[in-house]
């Protein structure tokens, strides 16, 4: 069982490790200028969110370790999945509406960034949750259980003020979040160091 568990990390691990780097790529695509395919890239990170719900709900299921951490992981990635296919279902057809379907365009874009900010939250949440138990490890697994858990909160707080204000929030609360979701996958390939 003990295997299991640590191999149901390790792969949520790896699929949070693949949402920072897609994260990463699109925001340096964006800032140069660079043709971005958002169809694909998006498409890739609602696969991979899809992926790490469906592990995070079995790991819940077989009560591998923290059950506030993996349902946070599971709930975080239902969100994301509902908020890409949000962006790429509807911002497309909205924005080439025209003017008169601007505002529905601006409220669809708003309520897909809403959940974004959330799943962010949880994504941070769940450094907290597997961050702790590394807090009982020594040297470098305690240090990395204490920066997932400030990581963790951060995420938490500058998340919770993007689902309040908004799109002005987006890049401290994405870059927050992901911060988090680094950190998640660093300490969640951590658990075989923690004190029995």
């Amino acid at each position: 069982m003990k295997a299991m568990a640590n191999g149901t990390a390790r792969q949520v691990a790896a699929l949070l490790g693949q949402i920072v780097v897609t994260q990463i790529i699109y925001v340096v695509l964006s800032n140069s200028g660079a043709a971005i395919n958002r169809p694909l890239i998006w498409s890739i990170e609602a696969l991979v969110f899809m992926g790490m719900s469906v592990l995070a709900l079995t790991a819940l299921s077989r009560a591998e370790g923290s059950a506030l951490g993996w349902a946070a992981i599971a709930v975080s990635g239902i969100l994301n999945t509902v908020q890409v296919g949000m962006g790429l279902a509807m911002f497309g057809p909205l924005s080439e509406a025209g003017e008169a379907l601007a505002p529905a365009y601006q409220a669809v874009v708003a309520g897909a960034f809403f959940l974004y900010f959330a799943g962010k939250l949880l994504f941070g949440l769940a450094a907290i949750a597997f961050g702790a138990p590394l807090l009982r490890a020594n040297g470098t697994a305690r240090a990395l259980g204490l920066v997932a858990i400030i990581a963790g909160v951060a995420a938490m707080g500058v998340n919770l003020v993007g689902m309040a204000m908004g799109m002005a929030m987006v890049f401290a609360a994405g870059g927050a979040g992901t911060a988090a979701t680094l950190m998640l996958a660093i300490v969640l390939t951590m658990r075989p160091c923690l004190p029995r």
